[in-house]
């Protein structure tokens, strides 16, 4: 049978207060806890193997650094899974359940630890209240089941059948005191539509969306976008800087969309953020780890190259320091694109969590096809000023497109 959606659900740290209580049968959960236990001990054991793998692994070369980051983002996403697992044992080893009525309504709470999941439903909407016989139980115990709107709940556990018959007479003389108006509001049946003619419910069953129109070219977010990729232009005419910079700039833009991206799924998940924030860091990390592997030794180190590497340390530094002042407009301008778009023009109204997980990729994966293809083209034509000048105006281009794109929903 269909599971009854209740009426009202929500998780509280405290009891409600007053009402009549409704005594529930202890239900037995330690055997759940004692599965989900052993699984959190191989989750953590695995955990713990690889954090020690990076405890003891040296770091020698930017080949290192990026596998031992790549480690390090892993096991954060991993120990999303753990601290789950963990938090789900000890919750089912303390499990108790209660039930009350209050007021007009009947209130079911499964308690795991101090999370009280409140579950609610109008006593004027409870329909065909009996007693079932429960399977694999003796004979004389038997459950209490309901109708509530299109599908079947229960309340608590098998019981015997004198103490269910008492519930079930509390719960049917609370209901009895439902003032009528409100009942026959509930029971009443929504009255049939007229009929309407061929070409009108056509017109009803076109799906219809509204879409907001993108930024103008004149907005703050957008100017600041073609601001910020303004900056390695004046790099490149006015600072020398090569194909390697260039390179490793674009790519770390997608840590600062990336970051971003983090507050978003604050505003979307709100408390699930907990959860979901770092796992969301565990895969994108590891993502932009293997990412900058290819792009040092791809276009900064280059594959002729060499002779044995510079020291890990100063080759990030004499790579990342000069590039700063790009850094810092590419954070200012997708700061400004949250607060005027994303807050603002409120986007996140409609998003959810995972098609927000998601997001960064869809720009991502576009932009680096196209910096990767200029890139490629750069080394072949040998032709360093313009072709980083067309590169910086395709990659512009590519960001302006997606960014009207993203923000026209």
């Amino acid at each position: 049978m269909r599971k009854a959606r209740p009426e009202r659900f929500g998780i509280s740290l405290r009891d409600e207060k007053g009402g009549t209580p409704l005594p529930l049968p202890a239900r037995r959960m330690w055997p759940v806890g004692i599965f989900f236990g052993v699984a959190f001990l191989i989750f953590a054991a695995i955990a713990w193997n690889q954090i020690a793998s990076i405890r003891g692994h040296e770091i020698r070369s930017v080949f290192d650094l990026a596998f031992i980051l790549f480690q390090g983002f892993w096991v954060i996403g991993w120990s999303v899974g753990v601290f789950f697992l963990g938090a789900v044992t000890l919750l089912l080893l303390f499990y108790v359940e209660s039930a009350q009525i209050v007021g007009e309504r009947l209130i079911y709470t499964p308690r795991l630890g101090p999370l009280r999941l409140r579950t609610e439903y109008d006593l004027a909407k409870i329909r065909n209240l009996r007693l079932e016989a429960a399977e694999r139980r003796p004979k004389e115990t038997v459950r209490i089941s309901f109708d509530y709107g299109n599908g079947t709940s229960g309340l608590g556990d098998a019981m015997p059948r004198p103490e269910a018959e008492k519930l079930i007479a509390v719960i049917r003389d609370a209901a009895a005191r439902v003032p009528r108006a409100a009942a026959d509001e509930t029971a009443a049946p929504p009255p049939a539509p007229e009929p309407s003619p061929p070409s009108s419910r056509r017109r009803a069953a076109a799906p219809t969306e509204r879409r907001e129109p993108p930024p103008p070219l004149t907005s703050p977010s957008t100017l600041a976008l073609i601001g910020a990729n303004l900056v390695p232009l004046a790099g490149v005419l006015f600072l020398n800087w090569r194909l390697g910079e260039m390179m490793v700039l674009f790519w770390a833009e997608s840590a600062v969309i990336g970051f971003w991206n983090v507050i978003k799924l604050a505003v979307v998940a709100k408390w699930a953020a907990i959860f979901v924030a770092p796992f969301f860091v565990g895969h994108f990390g590891g993502f932009m780890a293997g990412h900058f592997l290819f792009i040092y030794y791809f276009f900064v180190r280059g594959l002729d190259a060499a002779g044995p590497e510079p020291g890990v340390w100063n080759a990030l530094l004499d790579l990342f320091v000069p590039l700063w002042p790009a850094l810092t407009a590419l954070f200012i301008s997708h700061g400004v694109s949250f607060f005027t778009n994303y807050i603002g023009r409120r986007e996140y109204l409609g998003m959810d969590t995972k098609t927000q997980m998601g997001e960064p990729y869809k720009r991502i994966i576009v932009m680096h096809l196209t910096i990767i293809l200029g890139g490629g083209l750069t080394m072949i034509f040998r032709t360093p000023a313009a072709a980083l000048l067309l590169l910086i105006a395709l990659k512009t281009a590519t960001d302006l497109y997606a960014h009207r794109k993203e923000h026209s929903r």
